[in-house]
């Protein structure tokens, strides 16, 4: 369900990636783990994919405004579709810099001095994903896998791809309003990651369609 307040503004498409009025937008300067993408931690596999994007819904729960995202000129994860953003909640609290801190996210190579910062503090305090043992999530997108993970039906990939009713692909992920209500006979694709399912023609549906205020 979507959340209240400003969160309503905003939705999480996975733990890199939130949709706005304005549109789609990857967090500038870091790669979480896909929504599909399990970490194995003390023995015991871990939906570290979706950790990640409910973290980020959280914070977006949590804030009194609704983030404002700045376009970035640089490069991001290899074929992602979407604009780069910083993306700020009540005009300081850069989403990317409290993702690493919280070790739900790596970063990329032109990452700035202060999230390689907060990258090395979350892994020094063995947080998030540094507490697992993970491939990167570039890695595991190029298919690479951890131990006995495989890419099978055990984690069922979340990403719902169909048609709308005027006849558009769409996907759609589980912090979707409407997203546990498509029946299984709607959904002619699932996928792990939302760069999968955009690489094979799916695309996000505007965000008024999705909650509901088109």
């Amino acid at each position: 369900m979507a959340a209240d307040g400003p969160a309503s503004q905003a939705l999480v498409v996975d733990g890199d990636t939130i949709q706005t009025a304005d549109g789609v937008y990857h967090l500038y300067g870091i790669d979480a783990p896909e929504l599909g993408q399990r970490c194995r931690r003390a023995g015991r596999w871990t939906a570290c994919g979706k950790d990640a994007a409910f973290a980020l819904h959280r914070l977006l729960g949590l804030a009194l405004s609704a983030p404002q995202c700045t376009v970035q000129d640089s490069t991001g994860p290899d074929t992602t579709q979407s604009p780069l953003a910083v993306c700020a909640l009540d005009d300081k609290k850069d989403l990317a810099l409290v993702l690493l801190s919280q070790g739900l996210a790596v970063t990329l190579s032109d990452a700035p001095a202060r999230y390689r910062e907060a990258e090395e503090s979350a892994r020094a305090g063995r947080l998030g994903v540094w507490s697992t043992d993970f491939v990167h999530p570039r890695g595991w997108r190029n298919g690479e896998r951890n131990g006995d993970d495989t890419s099978g039906p055990d984690p069922a990939c979340p990403i719902k791809a169909l048609t709308d009713e005027t006849g558009h692909p769409i996907y759609l992920v589980p912090l979707d309003p409407g997203y546990a209500d498509v029946p299984d006979s709607a959904v002619s694709a699932l996928y792990c990651s939302d760069e999968a399912a955009e690489a094979d023609g799916w695309h996000r549906p505007p965000l008024a369609w999705l909650l509901g205020t088109d």
